[in-house]
């Protein structure tokens, strides 16, 4: 099992930069699981990934409508709680808050609210 989250924001800050893959197939009620760059995971058509740069911008790779690779750019923040906020760079898109369940060095685990 992960880690406890660090009380500090800035602690939380530092174990979720990184280059983040989703690991669906340790998805359980309702969390999400991401390992970091270079984990080995099982061959898979497509895999969300979510890069949370150091300086504050992000880069969410994720499938488009039409099948197809897409990138949101935009910066994140940590908080209120243990959270982290995506602020898209396009101003028509929402900003989209995701709470961090745990966090360690080698696994994230996230909730995700519904669209």
């Amino acid at each position: 099992m992960s880690e406890d989250l660090p009380a500090e924001a800035g602690a939380l800050r530092a174990r979720l930069a990184g280059e983040w893959t989703h690991a669906r197939e340790e998805d359980s009620a309702g969390v999400r699981v991401y390992r970091p760059r270079g984990h080995p995971l099982p061959p898979s058509r497509w895999r969300h990934r979510l890069d949370l740069r150091p300086d504050g911008t992000y880069v969410d790779h994720r499938l488009a409508a039409d099948d197809r690779s897409a990138r949101d750019h935009g910066r994140w923040t940590v908080g209120p709680g243990p959270a982290i906020v995506l602020t898209p760079d396009d101003p028509a898109a929402r900003s989209r808050r995701i709470e961090v369940v745990a966090a360690g060095p080698g696994r994230i685990e996230v909730r995700v609210p519904e669209p």
